[in-house]
């Protein structure tokens, strides 16, 4: 009985875990992909238009950005930076938290006309940094880091689990 408790909690978990891979569109998947390519950047007081053009040009596999003006990003706002062999994603981060906007890759495969593109944009829920503020995956602490961090309290709890066969004993 307790085995067919256990087999169904996972079932379930794993379940949810599917669910939750299947909502990002493939077009969203690709971006993220996209956004890992190595770059090198040098400009200085260039329109924040400019910039974008800039980063696209530079992308061998490019992606589409569109900057949101109806939140307060401007397209004339002088943006300065400089990197060597940085992803995308990395200058991107940047540049959020230089000049104090965000980032979110769309995923909405209903709208295949946005599907996949990068919006910039302002927002007053926090920081966005290719998620929607409050619809970041669990698990990963960000795009460059696959593999959750644990901390010293995960790790206890994970020593102290017991393993498959214990939960299966018979007393």
């Amino acid at each position: 009985m307790r085995l067919l408790k256990i087999a169904v909690v996972l079932a379930v978990l794993l379940g949810w875990a599917n669910t939750a891979a299947a909502q990002e569109s493939k077009a969203a998947m690709t971006t993220r992909k996209k956004l890992q390519q190595k770059i090198t950047l040098d400009f200085k007081e260039m329109g924040t238009k400019d910039v974008f053009d800039e980063i696209k040009r530079e992308m061998d596999k490019p992606c589409n950005f569109k900057i949101d003006n109806k939140t307060g990003v401007s397209n004339n706002t002088k943006l300065t930076y400089k990197c060597k062999d940085t992803t995308v994603e990395k200058v991107l981060n940047d540049l959020s938290d230089k000049y104090d906007f965000g980032w979110v890759v769309i995923s909405n495969e209903s709208n295949n006309k946005i599907d996949g593109w990068v919006i910039i944009r302002k927002t007053d829920k926090g920081k966005e940094r290719g998620y929607e503020a409050g619809k970041e995956p669990k698990g990963k602490t960000s795009l460059l880091d696959p593999e959750p961090r644990f901390t010293e309290r995960s790790l206890q709890v994970e020593l102290r689990r017991p393993s498959l066969p214990e939960l299966v004993r018979r007393d």
